[in-house]
């Protein structure tokens, strides 16, 4: 992987549905020896394009991260499974650090965010949680490679 090859990342990131002959004069590059990088990239980094949608207007304006501290000896497995079942978890992620999990929810109001919390707890086993309510997008992951 080269800098040609980071830049058409970089531009297909952010714009996945860019005509090829754009993305050629975004990386200065001609058409047929991007349409090739591109292909190898598509076979070898790039797993897919999706479509990125606005949830707030899908109807789940509130957005939280929610820190999940387990038992000791907790089935994470059974867990797992259980926020693959919980449809106002849309990101899980299993960390080192003071938490066992970090989660970003969405959903519909605040009494389902709390209706959702309180049930890691009651129903799920989670010992501890903390939420704090996302405010703003001050930059995504999604739209930035590291460099």
């Amino acid at each position: 992987m080269d800098g040609i090859d980071r830049a058409i990342l970089g531009v297909v990131v952010t714009d996945g549905r860019i005509p090829l002959n754009q993305l050629a004069e975004r990386v200065r590059l001609g058409a047929s020896a991007t349409r090739e990088r591109l292909r190898r990239l598509e076979r070898t980094v790039i797993h897919g394009y999706v479509a990125t949608i606005d949830p707030v207007v899908i109807g789940f304006p509130i957005e939280a991260l929610v820190d999940v501290d387990l038992p000791e000896g907790a089935d994470m497995v059974t867990f797992e499974a259980t926020l693959r079942d919980t449809p106002q978890v849309v990101e899980a992620l299993h960390a080192t650090g003071e938490h066992d999990y970090v989660l970003r929810l969405r959903c519909t109001h605040t009494d389902e965010l709390h209706a959702t919390v309180r049930r890691f707890k009651t129903e799920h086993g989670a010992l501890r949680t903390r939420t704090s309510v996302v405010l703003d997008h001050a930059l995504s992951y999604r739209q930035r490679l590291p460099k």
